[in-house]
């Protein structure tokens, strides 16, 4: 190691537990751990670490994974708690400690290792003479920003108000989601109890509701930008106290908006970030607490096998850069989510369910089958109702097909996604004007492109054709803001636009625009395949446009999905992507692109939790 003095800017679990191993692996080298916090001034509630990060954990230091263990209380389910039903996932395990708890262990065993930690001391990087400075002073870090523009620094603000509380109340072996229609608009509560100390409660809400509540109103003057009150902590004691079994309280607790960070590079000469001044992830998925050990666990294995500072760091970006990427990629549409639940919460309650545990590919349907069936169950039994409630008939039984050569043929085309029934793609669908006998459609006509297969072919039950009708066989002649109808015998034809699956952060805009086009007289949105990671961006945007503005949603699918028969428990085949689609309340129609999967960029491989 080429670093004989490391200086660590933020005593949170990022600076030292990096302490605590650099203590333990280089005895040669002062470490130093500068926080501008008074001690046990932590602040702050309940962290969330998953099963695997205490396994890496238990790897990397034992007697710390030990220490946290006993201090923490195991976690096996998640429930959700709406006004009519409650909803329970077992099978997602996860260790709760306070943050109290979880500093005081890693202070303690920091100093055991040698590591001097200073508190009262704001410290800037720039005066600080060490061969190594590290900074984990979190999201807002100043030092990370003094250095913006080297480090390629990008923060973008979430839209829902949040704010972290606590309370009393015991709420047993579950994360527990409040979700509750008010006055004011749709509030939610995430909960969870810890090991010693009180539970955590994280009051979320979108923007309207915010101030509508008048929770945007200060405390009083000179007050503390954010910080709640007393009439803001009533309000919510009025809401949420009831269904906890105990008062909220506050502890300095402010409403903030959630800041994603991400850095074109984590180092600057002798200057590394880690933990959330790196990247944060949206605390819905309980991420961050861990991607700061794994980042204090891969830069100290780095600094101690490299030779010089600057192999330490492009060694320990390697490593982490892919992991916290794919953390984020996954954070992101949970953000989203979150962000616009109410708009959702007329979904019968199931389908919510199902809504909610599948905002993010961390899961696939047969994953999710596996640790939780009855609810998959139960969402499946629900849009089953929903689809026989729109045809005005009964649901279809189990291995029955709907009437007609075509849905016979789709139904016999296609491997079931569900062991309580057939895929969702061979139900019939219903709109006033229209009626089809499944929910396959074709996208500009037969194709001599489209691939041939042994055994039955499913056979569109209508076609997307654009206006004007392009010349064949180049081209489907779908592309952004294309306009054409829905085709089907007999029928009277919808009118669709086409959309790309843009950017998310786009995705307000994209709906606006959409909201002009319904206006007008556009009944559905064809949502067409694109750049690397296409699909979950489509199910994603689906899913705002089928239950925020009504419109039919029809994504695109590979000309050969039918015949993908993955059998990889953690890659979802397509068949199975289409059914969990469609049962989730995301896609109406499944449309059949002209060209192979091996044509179209992939989807993100689904990797379970």
């Amino acid at each position: 190691m080429g670093a004989r003095r490391v200086a660590i800017i933020g005593a949170g679990p990022a600076g030292l537990f990096l302490g605590r191993l650099l203590g333990l692996t280089t005895r040669a080298t002062a470490v130093d751990v500068y926080e501008r916090a008074a001690p046990g001034d932590t602040g702050g509630f309940g962290i969330a670490l998953s099963e695997k990060t205490m396994r890496q954990l238990s790897a990397g230091d034992r007697v710390v994974a030990e220490r946290i263990g006993q201090a923490a209380r195991p976690l096996s389910g998640i429930e959700l708690r709406l006004p009519d039903r409650r909803l329970r996932y077992d099978n997602f395990p996860v260790a709760t400690i306070s943050r109290a708890s979880l500093l005081a262990v890693l202070s303690e065993q920091a100093r055991q290792a040698g590591v001097r930690v200073h508190h009262g001391c704001d410290v800037r990087a720039a005066d600080l003479d060490a061969d190594v400075t590290v900074l984990a002073d979190g999201a807002r870090s100043t030092n990370r920003t003094a250095r913006a523009a080297a480090f390629g620094t990008t923060v973008r603000t979430g839209l829902a108000r949040y704010i972290w509380l606590g309370t009393d109340a015991d709420l047993g072996d579950a994360a527990t989601m409040f979700f509750v229609p008010t006055e004011h608009g749709p509030m939610a509560a995430h909960a969870y109890s810890c090991g010693a100390g009180p539970s955590t409660v994280v009051v979320e809400m979108d923007e309207d509701t915010w101030r509508r509540a008048g929770l945007d109103q200060p405390r009083h003057a000179g007050t503390v930008p954010g910080e709640i009150g007393p009439a803001g902590l009533a309000l919510l004691d009025d809401v949420f106290a009831e269904q906890l079994g105990a008062p909220l309280f506050a502890d300095r607790s402010r409403w903030s908006r959630f800041p994603v960070v991400t850095n074109r590079r984590w180092s600057d000469e002798n200057v590394v970030l880690i933990g959330d001044a790196a990247h944060t992830a949206h605390f819905t998925v309980a991420s961050g607490t861990s991607m700061a050990l794994a980042d204090a666990l891969a830069l100290a294995a780095a600094l101690h096998r490299q030779d010089t500072v600057a192999d330490s760091f492009a060694a320990y970006e390697r490593q982490r850069r892919p992991a916290a990427a794919r953390v984020q990629r996954l954070a992101a549409p949970s953000m989203r989510w979150w962000e616009t639940y109410g708009r959702r919460m007329q979904l019968p309650a199931a389908q919510f369910g199902l809504h909610f545990i599948t905002r993010t590919t961390a899961l696939s349907y047969l994953g999710l089958r596996r640790r939780c069936p009855a609810p998959v169950d139960a969402a499946e039994t629900a849009f089953r109702q929903a689809v026989a409630a729109e045809s005005g008939g009964t649901p279809v039984a189990d291995g029955a097909t709907a009437s007609g050569c075509a849905a016979d043929r789709v139904a016999a085309a296609t491997p079931p996604a569900s062991t309580t029934g057939r895929n969702a793609v061979a139900e019939p669908f219903t709109v006033p004007g229209l009626r089809l006998p499944h929910r396959l459609v074709g996208v500009g006509g037969p194709h001599p492109a489209a691939p041939r297969w042994d055994g039955p072919r499913p056979t569109p039950a209508g076609w997307l054709e654009p206006w004007p009708c392009p010349a064949r066989p180049a081209g489907t002649g779908w592309a952004p803001g294309t306009e054409g109808r829905l085709l089907a015998p007999g029928r009277h034809p919808l009118r669709f636009v086409a959309r790309s699956t843009a950017d998310p952060w786009t995705a307000d805009e994209t709906l606006r625009e959409l909201a002009g086009c319904q206006r007008r007289g556009v009944h559905g949105v064809l949502l067409l395949p694109g750049a690397p990671g296409w699909w979950d961006r489509a199910v994603e945007l689906g899913g705002r446009i089928r239950t925020e503005l009504g419109l039919v949603v029809a994504g695109c699918v590979p000309a050969d999905w039918s015949s993908d028969l993955c059998r990889d428990a953690a890659v979802d085949a397509w068949p199975a992507r289409i059914h969990l689609a469609l049962v989730s309340a995301r896609l109406d129609l499944v449309a059949q692109w002209p060209y192979p999967a091996s044509d179209l960029a992939a989807p993100a491989l689904l990797d379970e939790a």
